[in-house]
């Protein structure tokens, strides 16, 4: 009974993390075209499949930790089930979030060009990164989880160059209200990607506690 429980567990948890990676591959695709109404409907729907699955794991969680009493390694997978659960669901959120800036964007304007590029870049970091995440936790690989922590100062190098960048191309200079809309999603968008990468950071650092029991977090050693 015990294993089956962990097994629906893991299967709840590899269809949160496919769908999740799902709304990555329509950020992906909206970039390069954000009129593509049927792919924000799709992410909609999505959204909705992650937070019931958020709220599926965490109460199959909590029933296996009381009616199995699971010992020490297995309860250290569990709780580490719910912590990655958690950042998954905030990246989907996060996700989405871009989705709905994306939709009001005039893309093609050649003043954002620069920033589309480095929005790109930033994008390809998080992705790589949100993948090996899934990746190390579940081959429980914390070579691969301390690759990932490493590869979050690119995302947070990009996070503020792009900032800067918006501040000199367009400082002292008479704007339309579709530029300064674009300038807010742009500077948006990379606050959200910002945090996703901070998020597979997170879900690394739980990989490395759940193989190693070492608590990596806030600069713990």
């Amino acid at each position: 009974m015990k294993n089956k429980q962990l097994q629906i567990l893991l299967n709840d948890f590899e269809l949160l993390s496919k769908t999740t990676l799902l709304q990555l591959q329509i950020v992906t695709k909206l970039l390069q075209d954000n009129k593509i109404d049927a792919l924000i409907a799709e992410a909609e729907q999505n959204e909705i499949i992650i937070d019931r699955l958020e709220v599926k794991i965490r109460e199959e969680i909590v029933f296996a930790i009381f009616q199995f009493t699971p010992k020490a390694a297995d309860l250290r997978k569990i709780i580490t089930y719910q912590d990655i659960t958690s950042n998954l669901e905030r990246v989907g959120d996060m996700l989405l979030n871009i989705i709905h800036f994306l939709k009001d964007m005039e893309l093609k304007d050649k003043d954002f060009s620069e920033i589309a590029k480095m929005i790109d870049k930033m994008l390809g970091y998080v992705s790589e990164m949100l993948r090996n995440a899934i990746f190390s936790f579940g081959n429980e690989d914390p070579n691969v989880a301390y690759e990932i922590i490493k590869e979050d100062d690119k995302v947070d190098q990009l996070f503020w160059k792009i900032k800067i960048s918006l501040q000199q191309t367009f400082a002292n200079k008479q704007l339309s209200e579709e530029k300064i809309q674009n300038i807010i999603n742009f500077d948006s968008i990379s606050h959200n990607l910002e945090r996703i990468g901070d998020s597979a950071t997170n879900i690394a650092e739980a990989t490395i506690y759940l193989t190693e029991g070492k608590d990596i977090r806030h600069g713990n050693k």
